[in-house]
């Protein structure tokens, strides 16, 4: 069976990265709205990014009404204040929630119509409108791939919206804009991205690319994390790197169960995505293990475990509870109740986990008494 890899968008990384874009702004259009939340007005960030873009000499609007778990009405909201700027760049500073808005308001500025005309996979035809995409979490690694996530609230569904045509036309890694990034955000959207590399690196659309890719991944994560949680400045900017690696890893590769139980009780709760992943990754590994014994040991080696003389089963083991020791160093929520949701919902929510796009690439079947059973070990 053929396999694919598809490019992801520029990366412009390092000291003075914004600077660059902003000297490339006024080849990409004429006038720019900024998408962002107001997490990242009150922490300044907003403030320190439209300061050096200012230097293009492009208007900068900003829309800052983006929610976490972002629906239709705020890609609507986005979009009527795209339009009233009358703006052909999209600039998205913040996580996920920020990425995705701006990438589906793109996809409107140019197609027209409701954004749930789109979900699926290439339900548009006209390029969208250029994206530049700031990253200021370590985990969605939203801003190197080719979709978004919008939920649907009247299905509490997560629809995903997906095309080679929506890859961000440059992703910007700028140390400055993770440099105060608090702890619990780091721990959550850097288990996030962890998630990522370790779903994709065993799930079953990967392939020698994507392998590599995710295994430097997770060798950088395993490295930085805990310190980044602490606020290491060096190591939240090893993670910002190794997210949008991770990002880059999975878009092709596929994802698995770990998703598939998330995206379902951020549907469904407003858990936050990072936190979700973060929440089920160490279960879902414990199931798996046995489907990808030696996938498992080679990450087990990559978090810095010393596997010697053990069989590939064994060594699997070490990666389960090398990240079941990240999740706990780092103060991730380890439990529903923790997140908020009851466990009377379990039934219901298995029932929607079942059906989660994502599912399909786990490495091991999974059927509606597992996925159960998975929401049981993390009440």
């Amino acid at each position: 069976m053929s396999q694919r890899f598809s490019s992801p968008p520029r990366l412009v990384l390092g000291d003075g990265a914004l600077e660059q874009v902003a000297e490339e702004l006024p080849r990409l259009g004429t006038r720019a709205l900024i998408v962002t939340d107001p997490g990242i007005v009150a922490a300044g960030i907003l403030d320190t990014v439209r300061d050096v873009l200012t230097a293009s000499g492009l208007p900068l609007e900003t829309f800052t009404d983006v929610i976490g778990n972002p629906d239709i009405a705020t890609v609507d909201a986005a979009d009527k204040a795209r339009a009233a700027a009358k703006a052909d760049i999209l600039i998205a500073i913040g996580g996920g929630s920020a990425m995705d808005v701006a990438k589906s308001v793109a996809v409107l500025a140019t197609n027209g119509g409701s954004i749930t005309d789109y979900e699926g996979v290439d339900r548009f035809d006209n390029r969208p409108l250029p994206v530049i995409a700031v990253p200021t979490t370590v985990g969605s690694g939203s801003e190197v791939t080719k979709g978004a996530v919008i939920l649907n609230p009247t299905t509490h569904v997560k629809m995903v919206i997906v095309s080679d045509l929506m890859f961000a036309t440059i992703a910007v890694l700028d140390r400055r804009v993770v440099a105060g990034l608090p702890g619990r955000i780091a721990a959550t959207t850097g288990m996030d991205a962890l998630t990522h590399a370790i779903e994709a690196y065993v799930s079953k659309g990967a392939n020698p690319v994507t392998d590599a890719i995710n295994i430097g991944a997770i060798e950088l994560i395993g490295g930085n994390l805990v310190a980044a949680s602490k606020g290491d400045p060096d190591a939240l900017y090893a993670m910002l790197v190794a997210s949008s690696m991770a990002g880059i890893g999975f878009h092709d590769a596929g994802l698995g169960a770990v998703h598939a139980l998330a995206n379902t009780i951020g549907a469904q709760f407003g858990v936050h995505h990072g936190t979700a992943n973060a929440l089920f990754l160490p279960y879902v590994m414990d199931f798996n293990l046995s489907a990808a014994p030696a996938r498992f040991a080679r990450i087990a080696r990559a978090l810095g475990e010393d596997t010697t003389g053990l069989t590939d089963e064994e060594a699997a083991q070490r990666a389960a509870s090398a990240v079941h020791r990240l999740a706990r160093d780092t103060g991730v929520p380890r439990t529903l109740a923790e997140v908020g949701v009851p466990a009377d919902a379990i039934d219901e929510l298995a029932a929607a986990a079942l059906v989660q796009a994502d599912l399909p690439g786990n490495p091991r079947p999974v059927t509606i008494d597992d996925i159960t059973e998975l929401y049981r070990k993390a009440q």
